[in-house]
């Protein structure tokens, strides 16, 4: 006899299925705030459901005022795998996603090499995207071949904010948080989205960089750099590490590199370097 399976949001009266999988995951973060994601407004959590038990859980993150949902928080059963359970239970979501009206783009990041779960993505119709590197400079010590010079003047009007992102050509990508890389759309920039985060512009007006505080496990300043010069910018480094040094619990400066600005880097050896991240995404 078949097995039925059903995927449903998640409620506190799962907590038990959820923590009886077998994901392999040491301090799996998605238990520690699994109560923050049930009960927020911008996040939603399902499992796959099999006689009770749970195979699988995954959902979604909204941003952009409901515009953009990413998918994330995939974990499988691993005494579960290669059953096709993760598309079983995304294939709703997605389906769900693209009948809400607010919704205008569903996407997904992955590791380059995470061959499983890239399939699952085709799968779902989700087109392949930029990759990227998400690499954090703990040892700034360790630096070279940068171009020295002063910090960068601070911008604290919210109009003189906006002013520069307008001036921006759409680059494509932005790095809305600590891995989650959205396409670039004004959506994104509220009011108090440009409130929390420090824009820096150089002394000559060519270039600026917006740093905001973010919480990945770890507190980073996460950098947002709209070009892939760096290394060539005199007072990048110094502008970013000022920052930095006023928010001294962060973990360090965690910067997304494109492909083109990852291949620039002199030496890897102040970073903390992750496996390199391919965006996947679609539109209505």
């Amino acid at each position: 006899m078949e097995q039925v399976m059903n995927v449903q949001p998640l409620t506190h009266k799962d907590r038990p299925a959820l923590e009886a999988m077998d994901t392999g995951i040491e301090d799996d973060y998605v238990l520690r705030i699994f109560e923050r994601l049930i009960e927020s407004d911008s996040h939603e959590i399902f499992g796959l459901f099999r006689e009770g038990k749970m195979l699988a859980v995954g959902g979604y993150s909204l941003f952009g005022n409901g515009k953009f949902a990413m998918l994330g928080r995939l974990r499988s059963d691993r005494r579960m795998l290669m059953k096709g359970n993760a598309t079983e239970l995304l294939q709703p979501i997605v389906d769900r996603l693209f009948r809400d009206p607010q919704v205008a783009w569903v996407g997904a990041n992955t590791h380059l090499h995470n061959l499983a779960a890239r399939r699952v993505l085709q799968k779902l119709s989700l087109k392949e995207g930029p990759v990227l590197h998400f690499l954090t400079l703990s040892s700034p010590e360790l630096l070279t071949d940068h171009k020295p010079g002063p910090v960068w003047e601070e911008v604290t009007s919210l109009q003189h904010k906006k002013e520069l992102l307008n001036l921006i050509n759409d680059p494509g990508v932005f790095p809305f948080e600590c891995y989650y890389p959205l396409p670039y759309d004004k959506a994104l920039f509220t009011d108090q989205y440009l409130e929390e985060s420090s824009f820096y512009q150089k002394p000559d007006a060519s270039r600026f960089v917006i740093v905001k505080n973010d919480t990945k496990k770890f507190d980073y300043s996460h950098v947002k750099y709209f070009w892939d010069d760096h290394y060539n910018q005199s007072g990048f480094f110094e502008t970013i590490l000022h920052h930095w040094k006023q928010h001294p619990n962060n973990a360090g400066c965690w910067i997304d590199f494109s492909a083109e600005g990852f291949k620039k880097i002199p030496d890897l050896s102040p970073y903390y370097v992750q496996e390199p991240w391919m965006l996947y995404g679609k539109w209505k």
